[in-house]
Order: C-alpha cells, then sequence, then structure tokens
C-alpha cells in the first residue's frame, strides 16, 4: 500500500506492506519496504504495534521496530534516530487525537 504524505511542503510516500493483524491480541505487524527517507541499505523497517489493557480503563501501547538491512550493512544512527523522532511525533498525534476524542469509534 502506497503511504502519501506531506513533510515540509513537499509530497513524500512510503510503500507499506501489512505483515499480520491479530484482532484477539490487538498486535498489527508491518513493514516500510521503500519510500522517500529509506536509506540504500536498508531491505525493510518492520514495526510490531502491541495495545495491552492498562490502569483506569486506559491503554498502553508498545512499538518494536527493527532494521533489516541488506548485507552486511550496519543502520546508520543518524537515520534511526530521526526515524525514531518522527514515529514519536506521530505517536504523541495520534495519541493526543484519541484523548480529545474518546467515542471516535
Amino acid at each position: 500500500k502506497k503511504l502519501t504524505f506531506v513533510e515540509g511542503g513537499q509530497t513524500l510516500y512510503v510503500l507499506h506492506k501489512v505483515e499480520a493483524i491479530d484482532d484477539a491480541k490487538l498486535e498489527y505487524n508491518y513493514s516500510i519496504v521503500e519510500g522517500v527517507g529509506i536509506s540504500d541499505i536498508v531491505e525493510k523497517i518492520s514495526f510490531e504495534a502491541k495495545l495491552f489493557e492498562g490502569p483506569n480503563g486506559g491503554s498502553v501501547g508498545k512499538m518494536i521496530v527493527k532494521y533489516h538491512t541488506k548485507g552486511d550493512a550496519k543502520p546508520i544512527e543518524k537515520e534511526v534516530e530521526e526515524g525514531k523522532a518522527k514515529g514519536d511525533a506521530l505517536f504523541k498525534a495520534i495519541e493526543g487525537y484519541v484523548l480529545a476524542n474518546p467515542n471516535y469509534n
């Protein structure tokens, strides 16, 4: 699936592949396999997202990110840190929306 987004006034994209969905366990696993900002040494970036019941009726989210590089290449730390910062910002934006709209779905 091609996901298109705007960043810094530019229209960018990534190719997103769903690996697994488990509704009963509230798990969603996917990979980014191509797109803007993906280094040539990266085969894919895999994400494992899980939700757990939290205290006081809330939820706790956990995200595991794995970089799969081509051959023996090592991930570039600066790119990993930039990706983490963007992911954290996206998570906070989603969290803010959900908290502001608790009856959305």
